[in-house]
């Protein structure tokens, strides 16, 4: 007699039960960056970095397109937040710059 061994499907931390296929997790990053091109912040930078990020898990895999793009999108959102962490160093820094250095 064979016996059955029930193998427990394990998940990647990156996958969202919530957003079960990478088309869900797709159009969550479409509204994501939707909102992000009327208003920049970075909240809506890493809410869009953690989407991407997601959609990597390897639950998401359905092809070799969305492999590819989710690895841009990543890196797009990455660049984003690199650019936002940017911006907030040159404001720091300008607020510790005297004005009379500033403006020669």
């Amino acid at each position: 007699m064979m016996t059955h061994i029930k193998h427990r499907v394990s998940r990647s931390s990156l996958y969202d039960p919530d957003l079960p296929t990478a088309g869900d997790v797709m159009a969550s990053l479409c509204c994501v960056a939707t909102q992000y091109a009327s208003d920049p912040s970075l909240d809506l930078a890493l809410l869009g970095y953690g989407l991407a990020q997601t959609l990597t898990a390897p639950e998401y895999a359905e092809s070799k397109l969305i492999v590819t793009v989710s690895r841009q999108l990543l890196d797009q959102w990455q660049s984003l937040l690199h650019a936002h962490q940017e911006f907030e160093i040159q404001q720091h820094v300008s607020e510790y710059v005297p004005q009379s250095l500033t403006l020669q």
